[in-house]
């Protein structure tokens, strides 16, 4: 009877090491917002004659930070890049137009024109996690008309201790993954709507300047729950109203108000932001439209 009761708990205790040993995949999850990051993406920036940007970010830690900003123009697929020094919990803001230095914090960046996207990462001065996840960000675009576009940088938590290299793997282990998908509510268009969608790669390879390029698939679905689906290519950046996208977003085709957009990239995750246009108080005005995530996919972002 004992050796019979040794061999089932010989048995018992083999099947709970088995189990113990296999270790479950990593969910793929979209990267938390509203917390404090470690690289932060804005995909909409505006500089030009008629409009101009407002750029914020927050120290939110006890210690000073050194961010690396790349702004990256949509036409040229050029970069920008520039140093920001932040003490702690230090608030920045400066205009895209003028750029901004600081002989105290050795801050400077420069003026930069056109549309494109920024993106800026903490060069941790530790490895450890706190000296990483520190910054959040928000800009607000605005023009001689009284419109204005606001919203929050998409923000990726630094996930395990490390030191900064300028490559990013945004992998769901070192830092948060990308979102596999993109949910916009957006209002279709009509004569007293006009809408945009801005979308970018999440991947980028800014040290040897290659832009990344991928097929783009929307879903779109109406107030009755009717389906209609489109595809086409993003490289680096791209802006298009909604009527460009499909005729199914115009209001007289799809018979609704609203629409929902599933956005999804094929060959790499994109980011993105809808600007809302509408009629207001007799002019019309414009607001920012960010998505909601779903799912996580892997990327990887390499800056000079």
């Amino acid at each position: 009877m004992k050796t019979g009761l040794r061999r089932v708990s010989i048995c018992v205790a083999a099947l709970i090491g088995a189990l113990c040993s296999w270790v479950a995949p990593t969910a793929a999850v979209p990267p938390a917002q509203r917390v404090p990051s470690a690289y932060l993406v804005f995909p909409f920036i505006e500089s030009t004659g008629f409009r101009d940007t407002r750029i914020q970010l927050v120290n939110l830690s006890g210690d000073f930070q050194t961010v690396h900003c790349f702004f990256v123009n949509g036409e040229s697929w050029l970069e920008i890049g520039f140093i920001v020094s932040l003490t702690p919990y230090q608030p920045l803001s400066w205009l895209a137009s003028s750029g901004l230095f600081d002989n105290t914090s050795g801050t400077a960046a420069p003026p930069f024109f056109g549309q494109g996207e920024l993106k800026c990462a903490v060069a941790a001065p530790r490895p450890e996690l706190q000296f990483h996840n520190t910054i959040q960000g928000r800009v607000t675009v605005f023009g001689l008309d009284g419109q204005t576009v606001s919203y929050g940088a998409v923000g990726f938590q630094r996930l395990t201790d490390g030191d900064y290299t300028g490559v990013l793997a945004l992998n769901g282990s070192t830092y948060a993954q990308c979102p596999r998908r993109l949910h916009f509510d957006v209002v279709t268009e009509s004569p007293m709507s006009s809408s945009e969608i801005i979308l970018v790669p999440c991947p980028q390879d800014l040290l040897l300047q290659i832009p990344t390029t991928t097929t783009v698939q929307i879903l779109i679905i109406n107030e009755f729950e009717q389906q209609f689906s489109t595809s086409y290519s993003v490289t680096c950046y791209d802006r298009r109203s909604l009527s460009e996208i499909a005729d199914t977003l115009n209001r007289s085709t799809a018979g609704t108000d609203t629409a929902q957009l599933i956005v999804r990239g094929v060959g790499a995750p994109v980011l993105g932001l809808v600007i809302d246009g509408v009629s207001l108080l007799g002019g019309f005005g414009t607001a920012g439209n960010e998505p909601s995530f779903a799912g996580g996919r892997s990327a990887t972002v390499i800056l000079p």
